[in-house]
């Protein structure tokens, strides 16, 4: 008995004598099938350690600097804490379990900067974050995967400049493992949130929680950092104009009307691409500041675990123990 409810946690309570253990099932059945949090929870609620607001300074509105997705994290979660999947497999994305409100919810967020050297594995040259690989793609299929076995609903933070594309990547199959996310999430059948950090790009924003491809999507939020375009509008300018440029200037005829032309396709990018335009036009539901990212959390966990259509008894589910090894 102590093993099972003191290590192990197989026993949620431990009663002296069997009038206990009646008066335990009632209480229990008291809570069923209204919404009683108490069922539901995993731990106490706790608030986290590090203050939400300060999300403002962390997140840099020049959309090409990076910042810590766990520092972000961090000022989220109960107590700060969370249980990584993997985090020694496809590094350009976290993938774990955090509490809030002391429910239990899987978190994926696209991490920035620098990969590790050597990765991705299939290709000569180096991995950033924000852009989805071959690994982070299986990872977050698996993670998702084990987040409907185990009945826990899934928030996801995008931040993401795309999937890598050309031969190479062609060749890792990335584009059947994004298709394969949107399938894995569609058998789910778990409530999902998706908060845009700053960029949702193209297909990595369909394929990451995004509501175009996810029928479980309960509601998209935004930030003042947010931007949603199949691609940035310096990029589209590019490919728009650029095999233009090269024949006014074998021609000899001047450059300036071309790049004009570039820099107002870029400048409507950029106008169609922000929260509010995002908000006006339904891509997010609404626009929030970083500090109440938080409340919508705690909203969004307290709403999922109401009477929810099944559960994962605690001392059943699979994540914590493939998370601990």
């Amino acid at each position: 008995m102590e093993i099972h409810y003191d290590s192990t946690g197989f026993f949620k309570a431990v009663f002296e004598t069997e009038e206990g253990v009646l008066d335990g099932l009632k209480e229990l059945m008291k809570a069923m099938p209204a919404y009683d949090p108490k069922f539901f929870r995993v731990a106490e609620p706790k608030e986290p350690r590090f203050n939400p607001g300060e999300i403002d300074y962390l997140i840099p509105f020049n959309q090409k600097m990076a910042y810590s997705f766990d520092e972000v994290l961090a000022r989220l979660t109960d107590n700060s804490e969370h249980m990584e999947f993997r985090p020694d497999y496809g590094p350009e994305v976290y993938t774990g379990l955090v509490k809030i409100n002391g429910l239990l919810i899987g978190a994926i967020g696209n991490r920035q900067g620098f990969l590790p050297k050597g990765y991705p594995e299939y290709a000569p040259y180096p991995g950033i974050g924000g852009k989805l690989y071959r690994q982070g793609l299986i990872k977050m299929n698996e993670f998702v995967t084990l987040c409907g076995r185990d009945r826990v609903p899934i928030i996801w933070f995008q931040d993401t400049t795309g999937i890598d594309v050309g031969d190479d990547a062609e060749k890792a199959e990335l584009l059947g493992l994004g298709q394969s996310l949107i399938y894995s999430i569609e058998q789910t059948d778990v409530p999902m949130m998706l908060v845009v950090l700053r960029k949702g790009t193209a297909a990595a924003h369909y394929i990451m929680g995004g509501p175009t491809a996810n029928n479980h999507n309960a509601f998209t939020l935004g930030t003042p950092t947010t931007e949603i375009y199949v691609m940035h509008g310096e990029t589209a300018a590019v490919a728009s104009f650029a095999r233009r440029l090269v024949k006014e200037k074998d021609a000899g005829q001047p450059l300036q009307p071309v790049i004009e032309k570039m820099n107002a396709l870029a400048a409507d990018y950029n106008a169609k691409s922000r929260p509010g335009y995002c908000a006006k036009m339904g891509f997010v539901d609404e626009v929030i500041s970083f500090r109440a990212m938080r409340n919508y959390m705690v909203a969004f966990a307290n709403c999922v675990y109401q009477n929810p259509k099944s559960i994962c008894p605690h001392h059943h589910l699979m994540l914590p123990r493939i998370i601990r090894g």
